[in-house]
């Protein structure tokens, strides 16, 4: 892909960014070695995981001057970036050769078209009327992101938080490992079952995978 420019706007980055991981997806669907699809589903991960923290840090704070339909927008945007930090986590921890990682990386190539789609219907359309220095922010992220690039992807880990309802956690940076860590890999199924008001016992439920990952390849189109 073309090389960015100092005097890139910041919605024409993230949809390069956007565009890319689409191309990443597509290379993993048509995969067949072990070897290509570990590259690329780490490819994809590091991807995710920067553009996520580029857009945390330096693009949603600016939704909250955009009135209720900015915070409703990054509200929306910061649930559905956990639930996509969930699933990393979970497919970094999977062998390349399992039914079981193809499976999950259809579910994050939709939810992530799902949560791409609204950012540059509705959020690029935000900061476009905002009055902010696009390009400035372009550069501000364009320096995060090589910061991030030389950090590299960090080992991860899934949790379940358990309250009312069994709901999804959100992925964690696993720093160092700790005696805890077994204990809650062995208790990761209870942590997931819940009872009813009369005592029985709930299973809770894996997120369906959608049939299958793109088949064509992506065209590029202008943000």
């Amino acid at each position: 892909m073309p090389a960015r420019t100092k005097s890139m706007d910041i919605t024409v980055l993230l949809h390069e960014d956007h565009q890319l991981v689409r191309e990443l997806f597509f290379a993993f669907s048509k995969a067949e070695e072990d070897a290509e699809k570990e590259k690329l589903v780490k490819q994809i991960l590091t991807e995710l995981f920067i553009h996520a923290k580029v857009e945390e840090e330096i693009v949603y704070p600016l939704l909250d001057e955009e009135g209720k339909d900015g915070e409703e927008f990054k509200g929306e945007a910061e649930n559905e970036h956990k639930v996509v930090k969930y699933m990393m986590a979970e497919i970094a921890n999977l062998e390349s050769n399992g039914d079981e990682l193809k499976s999950k990386m259809t579910v994050l190539c939709e939810l992530i078209e799902h949560h791409v789609k609204e950012e540059e219907k509705e959020m690029f359309e935000m900061l476009r009327e905002s009055g902010q220095d696009l390009a400035a922010l372009a550069d501000e992220a364009m320096e995060r992101k090589n910061e991030l690039k030389k950090e590299g992807l960090p080992a991860m880990k899934s949790t379940l938080k358990v309250g009312d309802e069994v709901i999804v956690g959100e992925a964690e940076d696993e720093e160092s490992d700790s005696p805890e860590d077994d204990e809650d890999a062995s208790n990761k199924q209870s942590a997931k079952d819940k009872k009813d008001a009369g005592g029985k016992l709930i299973r809770a439920k894996s997120v369906s995978a959608p049939r299958k990952l793109p088949t064509q390849k992506p065209k590029r189109k202008s943000a």
